[in-house]
């Protein structure tokens, strides 16, 4: 095989300077931040026969064909020797069937052919076929034991990112300490979920505490750590962390959860209903919220020196129907404890009594509304159905009394012509001796 000449070298460049950059598939690596570059290929390095036709990305296990557009194409082949044109060929015709996603195939007729291996590792990757990946892996580091195509670094880095998905902890803490003295950040975060995968928290933490501006990852990390050790205080200011990384509605949620006081914890929850469009968290915000209202509003009326029956939402919220909107159950419940409130420092002694008497019967009154509303609706949705069921009878019967008449129609036709083919073939009925 020749090696490429410095000028063909260069001339292959200049063409692939004009070809589409491949997309690039996201690993997850203990490497340092780095722009990604593309290795070089040399004559020495195993298959470069082949490679030569690849970008490689330095620091990843990913190997890109360097497709071409066709003038381009001829561009590139007409300065290929013939032998280089044969590997070309051989080339393209395997990597069409791997863009086809015959892995099969390819894999049992050209089992050596190398960025068939990491590309079918990626592709095992992107299905989270972990275990499948791990085969692989090992042929990769097998068929390049020298690491000329990726370096030991990348490999290492690698198995320790594919240990952890696989839920391989330790070994995946065996690869990642061999870089710990390097103090690089992302390896004490690896290092750390690799702990919490055992169950050790507390090393877990000590990793983490090396971390000095900790990444989103890493406080969801440490707010689940502190969340099953039952460290509220720590959990609470976690969450408040991530709440200021990524203000949702997870975070106002692990905020109120963890909040030390009533107030805050309603604060929050008022906080994450107004964050999120979703019914089912709707539904369960709302119930966090009418508990704590209902349980800041008996706590005020027991303070009272007389008796005052408490009005209580839940009992009207059960009664309603389920045709209820979630803007609508928030408008309403919001309604009723601010309503409640303002009774309670409105009026007292009897006022009070009559003021709650109201608000129960203004409440009750709404939800036979909706009862009647939803019977209603749903009365004509019965007889809708009914209509539709007798119009799709009517339909039938139609048809198949057209289908009856058209039969009737074909057997009087079929009588008919029987009766003349009989009268004009019959040699008896055609002859008369007397006419």
């Amino acid at each position: 095989m020749k090696k490429f000449s410095v000028l063909l070298f260069v001339s292959v460049l200049a063409v692939l300077a004009t070809v589409q950059s491949p997309s690039h598939a996201i690993i997850i690596t203990a490497d340092s931040v780095q722009n990604t570059r593309m290795k070089t290929v040399n004559a020495s390095m195993p298959y470069a026969n082949y490679l030569k036709f690849y970008t490689i990305e330095d620091g990843k296990v990913q190997i890109h064909f360097n497709r071409m557009n066709e003038e381009n194409e001829k561009n590139f082949v007409r300065n290929l020797s013939k032998e280089e044109k044969q590997d070309y060929k051989y080339t393209k015709k395997i990597q069409q069937l791997m863009d086809r996603g015959a892995w099969g195939e390819v894999l049992y007729k050209y089992p050596d052919f190398y960025p068939a291996l990491v590309q079918y590792y990626n592709n095992c990757i992107e299905k989270n076929l972990y275990e499948e990946a791990l085969r692989t892996m090992d042929k990769i580091r097998m068929a390049d034991r020298n690491y000329q195509i990726f370096s030991k670094n990348t490999i290492n880095n690698e198995l320790g990112s594919l240990y952890m998905k696989n839920k391989e902890y330790q070994k995946a803490l065996d690869v990642f300490r061999l870089y710990e003295t390097t103090g690089n950040t992302k390896i004490y975060s690896s290092i750390a979920q690799c702990y919490y995968g055992l169950g050790d928290y507390q090393n877990a933490l000590n990793y983490l505490a090396k971390i000095r501006n900790k990444t989103y990852e890493d406080n969801e990390l440490l707010y689940t750590i502190y969340s099953e050790k039952n460290d509220i205080v720590n959990a609470h200011k976690t969450a408040i962390a991530l709440n200021n990384q990524k203000y949702n509605f997870e975070n106002l949620m692990r905020i109120q959860k963890t909040s030390q006081n009533d107030t805050d914890r309603l604060k929050y929850a008022y906080q994450a209903r107004n964050t999120t469009m979703n019914d089912a968290d709707i539904a369960m915000v709302n119930k966090i919220i009418a508990d704590l209202e209902q349980k800041k509003l008996d706590k005020q009326l027991s303070k009272l020196k007389i008796f005052v029956k408490a009005p209580n939402w839940e009992y009207f919220r059960n009664q309603l129907p389920d045709n209820i909107t979630s803007a609508e159950l928030c408008q309403k419940q919001d309604e009723f404890f601010r309503t409640a409130n303002q009774y309670l420092v409105r009026y007292d002694g009897q006022q009070l009594t009559n003021a709650f008497y109201s608000l129960n019967q203004d409440y009750m009154n709404y939800v036979l509304a909706k009862k009647e509303l939803y019977y209603k609706e749903k009365q004509a949705e019965a007889e809708q159905a009914m209509l539709e069921m007798q119009a799709q009878q009517q339909y039938i019967n139609e048809q198949l009394l057209q289908q009856q008449r058209m039969q009737n129609y074909i057997r009087m036709q079929r009588i008919q012509n029987l009766g003349n083919h009989a009268y004009y073939s019959n040699p008896v009925i055609m002859y008369d001796p007397f006419w």
